[in-house]
Protein backbone atom coordinates (compact mmCIF):
# COMPACT_ATOMS: atom_id res chain seq x y z
CA UNK A 1 0.00 0.00 0.00
CA UNK A 2 3.21 2.28 0.95
CA UNK A 3 4.17 1.77 -2.49
CA UNK A 4 1.23 2.72 -4.07
CA UNK A 5 -0.06 5.97 -2.24
CA UNK A 6 4.03 6.80 -2.97
CA UNK A 7 3.58 6.52 -6.91
CA UNK A 8 6.20 3.72 -6.42
CA UNK A 9 4.64 1.14 -8.29
CA UNK A 10 1.02 1.40 -9.80
CA UNK A 11 -2.35 1.01 -8.34
CA UNK A 12 -2.72 -2.59 -10.11
CA UNK A 13 0.93 -4.00 -9.66
CA UNK A 14 1.09 -7.15 -7.89
CA UNK A 15 3.35 -9.78 -7.61
CA UNK A 16 4.52 -12.65 -5.51
CA UNK A 17 3.60 -10.63 -1.81
CA UNK A 18 3.06 -6.76 -3.46
CA UNK A 19 6.40 -6.53 -5.46
CA UNK A 20 9.30 -8.36 -5.99
CA UNK A 21 12.70 -8.02 -3.98
CA UNK A 22 14.63 -6.20 -6.74
CA UNK A 23 11.93 -3.36 -6.81
CA UNK A 24 12.36 -3.16 -2.90
CA UNK A 25 16.24 -2.86 -2.98
CA UNK A 26 16.19 0.51 -5.80
CA UNK A 27 13.22 1.89 -3.68
CA UNK A 28 15.08 1.36 -0.06
CA UNK A 29 18.20 3.35 -2.05
CA UNK A 30 16.33 6.37 -2.87
CA UNK A 31 14.74 6.48 0.85
CA UNK A 32 18.45 5.87 2.43
CA UNK A 33 19.22 8.67 -0.19
CA UNK A 34 16.41 10.74 1.19
CA UNK A 35 16.79 10.31 4.65
CA UNK A 36 20.64 10.74 5.12
CA UNK A 37 19.87 14.19 3.64
CA UNK A 38 18.02 15.50 6.51
CA UNK A 39 19.38 16.20 10.09
CA UNK A 40 17.85 13.53 12.44
CA UNK A 41 18.68 10.07 13.06
CA UNK A 42 16.71 7.47 11.30
CA UNK A 43 16.05 3.68 10.79
CA UNK A 44 15.29 2.31 7.85
CA UNK A 45 13.35 -1.21 8.53
CA UNK A 46 12.85 -3.63 5.04
CA UNK A 47 11.65 -7.01 4.79
CA UNK A 48 12.38 -9.06 1.67
CA UNK A 49 10.10 -11.82 0.17
CA UNK A 50 10.97 -13.51 -2.34
CA UNK A 51 12.53 -16.35 -0.71
CA UNK A 52 9.51 -16.74 1.32
CA UNK A 53 7.63 -20.19 1.40
CA UNK A 54 7.39 -22.83 -1.27
CA UNK A 55 10.47 -22.46 -4.06
CA UNK A 56 10.24 -18.88 -3.62
CA UNK A 57 9.55 -16.08 -6.37
CA UNK A 58 12.04 -15.40 -9.12
CA UNK A 59 12.28 -12.47 -10.49
CA UNK A 60 13.97 -11.10 -13.60
CA UNK A 61 17.05 -10.67 -12.29
CA UNK A 62 17.99 -14.40 -11.09
CA UNK A 63 19.60 -16.75 -13.34
CA UNK A 64 18.80 -20.25 -13.37
CA UNK A 65 22.04 -21.48 -12.37
CA UNK A 66 20.65 -25.04 -10.50
CA UNK A 67 18.47 -26.15 -13.02
CA UNK A 68 14.93 -26.75 -11.94
CA UNK A 69 15.86 -26.34 -8.29
CA UNK A 70 13.63 -22.93 -8.46
CA UNK A 71 14.48 -22.39 -4.87
CA UNK A 72 17.94 -22.74 -4.73
CA UNK A 73 18.25 -20.32 -7.89
CA UNK A 74 15.97 -17.87 -5.68
CA UNK A 75 18.01 -17.95 -2.58
CA UNK A 76 21.32 -17.09 -4.54
CA UNK A 77 19.45 -14.16 -6.65
CA UNK A 78 18.01 -12.72 -3.13
CA UNK A 79 21.75 -13.59 -1.12
CA UNK A 80 23.05 -11.72 -3.85
CA UNK A 81 21.13 -8.55 -3.85
CA UNK A 82 21.13 -8.18 -0.35
CA UNK A 83 24.73 -8.21 -0.78
CA UNK A 84 24.74 -5.47 -3.46
CA UNK A 85 22.75 -3.08 -1.37
CA UNK A 86 25.07 -3.62 1.81
CA UNK A 87 27.96 -3.10 -0.32
CA UNK A 88 25.99 -0.16 -1.64
CA UNK A 89 25.73 1.18 1.20
CA UNK A 90 29.56 0.90 2.48
CA UNK A 91 30.70 2.80 -0.39
CA UNK A 92 28.29 5.52 1.04
CA UNK A 93 29.64 8.55 2.75
CA UNK A 94 27.59 8.12 5.65
CA UNK A 95 28.67 4.53 5.95
CA UNK A 96 30.88 4.94 9.04
CA UNK A 97 27.43 6.17 11.02
CA UNK A 98 25.58 3.51 9.85
CA UNK A 99 25.06 0.13 11.83
CA UNK A 100 23.14 -2.50 9.24
CA UNK A 101 21.44 -5.83 10.74
CA UNK A 102 20.43 -8.41 8.63
CA UNK A 103 18.23 -11.01 10.50
CA UNK A 104 15.94 -13.68 9.31
CA UNK A 105 12.55 -13.88 10.86
CA UNK A 106 12.59 -17.61 11.17
CA UNK A 107 14.39 -20.40 8.69
CA UNK A 108 12.87 -21.65 5.04
CA UNK A 109 9.53 -22.72 5.25
CA UNK A 110 9.97 -24.65 1.93
CA UNK A 111 8.96 -28.26 2.70
CA UNK A 112 10.84 -30.01 1.14
CA UNK A 113 13.70 -28.23 0.68
CA UNK A 114 15.62 -29.13 3.76
CA UNK A 115 14.42 -32.93 3.37
CA UNK A 116 18.58 -34.21 2.62
CA UNK A 117 20.20 -32.28 5.48
CA UNK A 118 21.71 -34.20 8.23
CA UNK A 119 18.90 -34.53 11.15
CA UNK A 120 21.10 -33.85 13.41
CA UNK A 121 21.85 -30.28 12.35
CA UNK A 122 20.34 -27.32 14.35
CA UNK A 123 18.94 -24.77 11.38
CA UNK A 124 18.53 -21.28 12.70
CA UNK A 125 18.22 -17.94 11.29
CA UNK A 126 20.27 -15.67 10.08
CA UNK A 127 21.65 -12.95 12.19
CA UNK A 128 24.04 -10.38 11.20
CA UNK A 129 25.23 -6.51 13.06
CA UNK A 130 27.52 -4.82 10.60
CA UNK A 131 29.57 -1.90 11.54
CA UNK A 132 27.45 -1.80 15.53
CA UNK A 133 28.37 1.09 17.90
CA UNK A 134 28.54 -2.31 20.36
CA UNK A 135 31.46 -4.14 20.61
CA UNK A 136 31.01 -8.25 21.87
CA UNK A 137 32.40 -8.53 25.54
CA UNK A 138 32.82 -12.03 25.52
CA UNK A 139 33.36 -15.42 23.06
CA UNK A 140 31.05 -17.50 24.89
CA UNK A 141 29.01 -19.08 22.77
CA UNK A 142 25.19 -17.94 23.86
CA UNK A 143 21.84 -18.97 22.91
CA UNK A 144 19.02 -16.55 22.20
CA UNK A 145 15.48 -15.26 20.65
CA UNK A 146 13.92 -12.97 18.72
CA UNK A 147 13.05 -10.88 21.76
CA UNK A 148 16.98 -10.35 22.54
CA UNK A 149 16.98 -8.69 19.28
CA UNK A 150 15.52 -5.19 20.64
CA UNK A 151 18.03 -4.68 23.48
CA UNK A 152 20.46 -5.47 20.64
CA UNK A 153 19.68 -3.14 18.11
CA UNK A 154 19.91 -0.37 20.20
CA UNK A 155 22.59 -1.18 21.67
CA UNK A 156 24.17 -1.94 18.10
CA UNK A 157 23.26 1.75 17.49
CA UNK A 158 24.82 2.94 20.55
CA UNK A 159 21.81 3.32 22.75
CA UNK A 160 23.02 2.42 26.61
CA UNK A 161 21.08 0.35 28.71
CA UNK A 162 21.51 -0.15 32.14
CA UNK A 163 21.33 -4.02 32.87
CA UNK A 164 21.42 -4.63 29.64
CA UNK A 165 17.95 -5.94 28.99
CA UNK A 166 14.76 -4.66 28.12
CA UNK A 167 11.42 -6.18 27.80
CA UNK A 168 12.08 -9.82 27.34
CA UNK A 169 15.68 -9.34 25.71
CA UNK A 170 18.89 -9.09 26.65
CA UNK A 171 21.27 -7.37 24.65
CA UNK A 172 23.64 -9.85 23.16
CA UNK A 173 26.88 -7.88 22.76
Amino acid sequence: KYAVQNGLIPEDYHVWWGYEDEKLFEFARQKVTELVAQPEPFNLTMLTVDTHFEDGYVCERCPQLYGDDQYSNVMRCSSRQVSAFVQWLQQQDFYENTTIILCGDHPTMDSDYCEDIDSGYTRKTYTAYINAAAQKETETRRDFTTFDQFPTTLAALGVQIEGNRLGLGTNLF
